[in-house]
């Protein structure tokens, strides 16, 4: 399964993988798959949110709620359905502009 797949089912069917959809289970299924892959994207993936964030120590999942709830944002702001919702698309959103920047990358090596 490609990543632009597996990100497709994160994003319209996360609840048929994982129960109840929900950011951190979003969050586990991707580690999962990426590990599974073991090709180092995670790590790749971190250093390019990280950028995004000069001067953030935090990690890949709290910038992804940072970026689409605000500074102050962490998982407790996650309150309903609605919420977890829009952080699982915007965690699938980043994650496949990531891919895409990395994409030319590898062609050129």
């Amino acid at each position: 399964m490609s990543w632009e797949e597996f990100l497709w089912h994160m994003d319209r069917r996360l609840g048929m993988y994982v129960g109840r959809p929900r950011y951190e289970r979003a969050y586990s299924a991707l580690t999962g798959f990426a590990l599974a892959r073991g090709r180092g994207e995670l790590t790749a993936f971190q250093e390019w949110m990280s950028a995004r964030h000069p001067g953030s120590s935090l990690a890949f999942s709290a910038l992804v709620l940072v970026e689409t709830f605000g500074e102050d944002a962490t998982e407790d702001r996650l309150v309903n359905d609605t919420d977890h919702r829009r952080a699982v698309s915007a965690l699938c959103r980043l994650f496949l502009e990531f891919l895409g920047q990395q994409a030319p990358a590898t062609h050129q090596r």
